[in-house]
């Protein structure tokens, strides 16, 4: 974030965004600050676009929904590992380098080849990006193994450097994609996701459909028990979510206390029938505290459930399912709404 405003403009911003905050009830944390100054700002075309259509709609903007903009629009985790692996990359490119340049043999054109792969690193910016780069300088090492030069054992251990920088970038990639308290895929996760099942939909005139959650009163269990009890709360539930699932389904954590499940080749039926299990299961189940065994009671859950439709955006079917949980809240919880239901 770069923040080169004069004071002016600056004091102008810090009153909108706190006038946001008052607005919406939030308090001003970091998160939640950063969200609203950058919005006040015009600095982040993407998220102002965004709330600027929740606001529209009348959509909730409370902590939650603010930290799921936050982690999608503003957080720069991702940025930090690829800056990481990258640097790793630079380093090991200019050992394989100054072993080109010492070899008898004529290998111009792997040197030629490492250029440019040195250009390339200084424009990539994503996981797949750091890939490639992996995959073309394991193939040129092999290369200049296989041409017998009396560097090959040196050679040999950048290559297998590169299988463990390859391996790191995989654990990288999944840790990027993971809720780290539950263990479900993150939004980051979930968003790879929609695009593999909107053009699965689109290339097999196949439905998928896509289920909202929310735990009911989570902040009473919060205020009551502690925020330890409460993730714990979220890992069971999590937990259940997981258990029920088919293997081709996706569990995600979207946010706070909402969790999102996307079922591909499934109609809005097929998605009712799963919301109706996770609400039984529910109903059945007591939650106690594990360490004291002191009795929490039942946790219930609002649902909201939407079907994809041919040619909407992945965020464009994740809103319908919100709107249909929200219409859930808002008239009783512990129900499951299906967005078509709604009155338009």
């Amino acid at each position: 974030m770069n923040y080169s405003e004069s004071s002016s403009q600056a004091g102008e911003f810090l009153r909108l965004t706190l006038g946001f905050l008052a607005q919406h009830n939030l308090s001003a944390t970091p998160v939640n600050y950063t969200v609203w100054y950058e919005y006040a700002s015009g600095k982040n075309p993407k998220l102002k676009q965004t709330i600027d259509q929740m606001l529209k709609k009348k959509l909730p903007l409370n902590n939650n929904h603010v930290e799921v903009l936050y982690q999608k629009f503003i957080s720069d985790g991702d940025r930090v590992v690829i800056s990481r692996l990258l640097t790793k990359l630079n380093l090991m490119l200019r050992e394989i380098t100054s072993h080109v340049v010492e070899t008898e043999g004529d290998l111009s054109s792997h040197g030629q080849t490492l250029d440019s792969l040195a250009a390339q690193i200084k424009e990539t910016h994503d996981f797949d990006g750091v890939k490639e780069i992996i995959d073309q300088m394991l193939d040129t090492t092999r290369a200049i193994i296989q041409s017998g030069s009396r560097l090959q054992t040196r050679m040999k251990v950048s290559s297998e450097d590169l299988k463990q920088l390859h391996k790191e970038l995989e654990i990288s990639q999944k840790e990027a994609r993971t809720d780290s308290l539950t263990g479900l895929t993150n939004r980051r996760g979930l968003e790879k996701r929609l695009e593999i099942e909107r053009i699965r939909a689109r290339q097999n005139n196949s439905p998928f459909s896509v289920i909202m959650l929310d735990i009911d009163h989570f902040k009473a269990v919060n205020d009551t028990f502690g925020h330890l009890v409460g993730d714990s709360l979220l890992k069971g539930f999590a937990d259940i979510l997981s258990g029920l699932v088919r293997r081709n389904d996706l569990a995600t954590r979207y946010g706070g206390e909402e969790f999102l499940i996307l079922l591909p080749e499934t109609n809005v039926e097929g998605a009712y029938a799963v919301s109706e299990k996770i609400r039984n299961i529910l109903c059945e189940k007591e939650w106690t505290i594990k360490d004291s065994g002191k009795r929490i009671g039942q946790v219930r859950a609002s649902m909201g459930i939407a079907q994809y439709k041919l040619g909407e955006t992945g965020n464009e079917v994740i809103t319908r399912a919100d709107e249909a949980m929200y219409h859930a809240k808002n008239t009783g919880r512990d129900r499951i709404v299906i967005h078509s239901d709604l009155k338009t």
